[in-house]
């Protein structure tokens, strides 16, 4: 290449490094971000095809050299004199790349930026994509439609078709989760009014009375749940979380990004399993994306720098001049690269720590309460049972999470670290904002500790010596839930003078009172599946597949297939599908039902593959927006695909290990699963022998009640079958 050619390439895109190579972010580029409104920059198809050739710069207008220009057909043209232009091809993005890319800035620029309103698209992004809605009065899109359609059409299909013989009544229960299903993956009305369609259809369609229906939709887990959500709302409002990530990280003179990453990730963690992982994000992602634009915004302004010292390299003339300026465009590029890659590795991994974190706790993760909600279990999976059985895992998901994030991102970044004076600079538009730390969060922060406390506790300080004339445990976990969240209506506020800790205007505001009717539509699913036999149909098929696999290869199937379609469809309306549907098959294998819902409901946590699998997902996608270059669909697919298929594997193993510790699932079938409701059809016969390698007096016996067997006949684990009066 000639002389003048290397002349203006360099001039286009040259930026030089300091002299470890790397950069440091300071309060000179966090200041120039907070003054522009970032989120309304969304990079074209054309910019974002060729930003890595030039560097917007704030001093652009004092410098003498104009920044390079770019053209219509994406080339750049560059002239040190002006008398004459260069056109200097790059790469164009493909179709493919470009469709991609259209359609990923289009999704995040259909979801809000308003803090309440996301905190709804992330729990339901399709009601709030901006596609034609050219249907029903203008009301529905094109998917909306044809889930409605898909839904009427199953429902009918069952009702007037009934395909099942043997329990009639199961025909319309299938047609009813069905009609769900459809409705809760296409999002045809918002998925909280969804959870109410069991109340109508099944008392309509003769499945069960409205009586037994209704008594799913408030409970002991809607106690827990709006117990649990009040301390985290006043948690939220506090403005606590963002304090103390703030002062630990003053701590340190500087930050490296290996350090930062751990600890972001490590607080999102922490809090998501007290407090609803959408406003864990919304509290912490805001932060991440500062410190990402001070990164991307001092790469900029250093290769401003580096367009002076590049022409006065190039007014020598000489070939050493030509190759320092050709070495500083590359370093330059590379630089601005890192700053954005360092932005996606704090976003991702804000969302996979929240879903990390929701994963230990029983509170931490809708699906969880429909495990815990079904009869009876609460006596076996509580709060603080399930902490010690999943605390490990998730900490060790978080770890696969962060591991994955290192080595793709951190690993190979040059950005040098973060600087003190940034962070006391946030601090002190926190203090501006919120004021010192007061009375109040110091209370917030007592009440949490307490609620902590009293659920990890209860089981073994409160529950044995609270227990009725026979014996029986009269407070659960939602009775010790609720005595913090009392306390916040019964401490004044310091800062806020004659109101509360936490005001009923606030909780009337910001409640997710839907989230009470979704967990009672899938408590509602749940008790359908048992008075219509349909559990019996489905525990059939699948319990004659589980003696035929071992242990760990269960488990794989169970975390893998529940994960494949959390990623499709919703990981609340999977759970409440196929929770039911497991905890019937391990009746119909006669084996412990924990031995399948403690793996199948850990695998609704392993959202990680797509923008839309979980709503911190949703959340990390909307706020990448107010970057230069936003996070796509293969962001999260080529970094969840390791951590996935590692987390399968992982969990596989631990669900094995801990599941026997904690609960025996190993063991012959509990008198306590034989007893439930959710059955129906077991009794606990005084059958002694061999089960499941240990030496019984009383085993299960689940009853046959198809109509040739008429109940008359019950099967025992072996096989072996008996009449129902020899063993009752």
């Amino acid at each position: 290449m000639p002389v003048a050619g290397l002349a203006a390439a360099a001039a286009a895109a040259a930026a030089p490094l300091n002299t470890a190579n790397n950069m440091a972010f300071g309060p000179n580029a966090i200041s120039s971000v907070i003054g522009k409104p970032t989120a309304d920059h969304i990079p074209t198809i054309d910019e974002t095809s060729t930003q890595s050739g030039s560097f917007p710069s704030s001093s652009a207008a004092s410098s003498p050299t104009r920044p390079p220009k770019l053209n219509r057909a994406g080339s750049q043209t560059s002239s040190r004199d002006g008398s004459e232009e260069q056109q200097l091809p790059i790469r164009r993005a493909s179709t493919l790349e470009k469709l991609g890319l259209s359609t990923t800035i289009a999704r995040a620029n259909s979801l809000p930026k308003n803090h309440e309103d996301l905190k709804h698209a992330a729990s339901m992004p399709m009601l709030f994509t901006e596609a034609p809605r050219p249907f029903w009065g203008r009301l529905w899109t094109c998917p909306q439609l044809v889930g409605f359609l898909l839904a009427v059409a199953s429902l009918l299909f069952f009702c007037v078709g009934r395909p099942i013989q043997e329990f009639p009544k199961s025909n319309e229960m299938l047609g009813v989760t069905f009609f769900c299903a459809f409705f809760w993956v296409f999002e045809v009305v918002p998925i909280c009014i969804t959870a109410l369609v069991p109340m109508v259809l099944l008392p309509t369609l003769k499945i069960t009375s409205s009586r037994i229906v209704a008594q799913a939709y408030w409970n002991w887990i809607s106690v827990l749940v709006v117990a649990t959500y009040l301390v985290s709302l006043a948690v939220e409002e506090s403005r606590l979380p963002k304090r103390l990530v703030l002062r630990f990280l003053l701590t340190f003179p500087t930050m490296s990004p290996a350090m930062l990453l751990a600890t972001l990730m490590g607080f999102c963690f922490l809090l998501a399993m007290f407090v609803n992982s959408v406003a864990v994000m919304l509290l912490l992602a805001p932060f991440a994306t500062c410190l990402a634009l001070a990164a991307e915004e001092s790469a900029r302004n250093e290769g401003a720098e580096a367009e002076e010292a590049a022409e006065a390299d190039l007014e020598h003339a000489s070939s050493s001049g030509v190759v320092a300026a050709d070495r500083r465009c590359l370093e330059s590029k590379q630089l601005l690269k890192d700053a954005q890659r360092f932005g996606d590795a704090l976003l991702l991994g804000l969302a996979y720590a929240a879903s990390c974190g929701g994963m230990a706790t029983l509170t931490g993760a809708v699906a969880h309460y429909f495990l815990a909600g079904m009869v009876d279990f609460d006596t076996q999976v509580n709060w603080a049972h399930w902490l010690q059985f999943a605390g490990p895992i998730a900490v060790i998901c978080g770890l696969l999470a962060y591991g994955v994030l290192y080595f793709r991102y951190i690993s190979k970044t040059s950005v040098a670290g973060l600087s003190k004076e940034l962070l006391e600079a946030e601090e002190e538009d926190l203090l501006s904002e919120v004021g010192s730390f007061s009375r109040d969060e110091f209370l917030v922060l007592l009440i949490q500790a307490l609620q902590l406390a009293l659920l990890i506790l209860r089981p073994y300080v409160i529950s044995p010596y609270v227990t009725s004339f026979s014996g029986g445990v009269l407070v659960n976990d939602a009775t010790v839930a609720a005595i913090p969240a009392l306390l916040l209506f019964f401490l004044p506020s310091e800062v806020r003078p004659r109101q509360a800790l936490l005001s009923w205007p606030t909780v009337h505001e910001r409640l997710d009172f839907g989230l009470v009717l979704l967990v009672g539509g899938g408590m509602a699913i749940n008790s359908g599946f048992a008075q219509s036999g349909l559990n019996l149909i489905v525990g059939d098929c699948i319990g004659d597949i589980i003696p035929h696999l071992g242990r760990f290869s269960l488990n794989v199937c169970i975390i893998g297939g529940v994960t494949l379609c959390c990623q499709v469809f919703s990981n609340v309306g999977a759970a409440a599908t196929l929770l039911p549907v497991m905890a019937s098959a391990a009746l119909q294998a006669v084996v412990n039902p924990l031995r399948l819902l403690l793996p199948a409901t850990i695998a609704t946590s392993l959202a990680f593959l797509l923008p839309t699998a979980a709503p911190s997902n949703v959340v990390a996608l909307a706020k990448s927006a107010d970057l230069a270059r936003m996070l796509r669909t293969r962001d999260f697919f080529w970094n969840g695909l390791p951590l996935t298929i590692a987390a399968v594997l992982v969990c596989a193993a631990l669900t094995q290990i801990l599941g026997e510790v904690m609960f025996d699932v190993d063991g012959p079938l509990p008198r306590w699963a034989c007893e439930t409701t959710i059955s129906g059809n077991c009794i606990f016969a005084k059958i002694p022998g061999f089960v499941e390698g240990r030496w019984v007096q009383e085993q299960a016996c689940i009853i046959n009640q198809g109509a040739a067997a008429d109940g008359m006949i019950c099967r025992i684990w072996n096989g072996t079958t008996y009449s129902t009066a020899d063993v009752m």
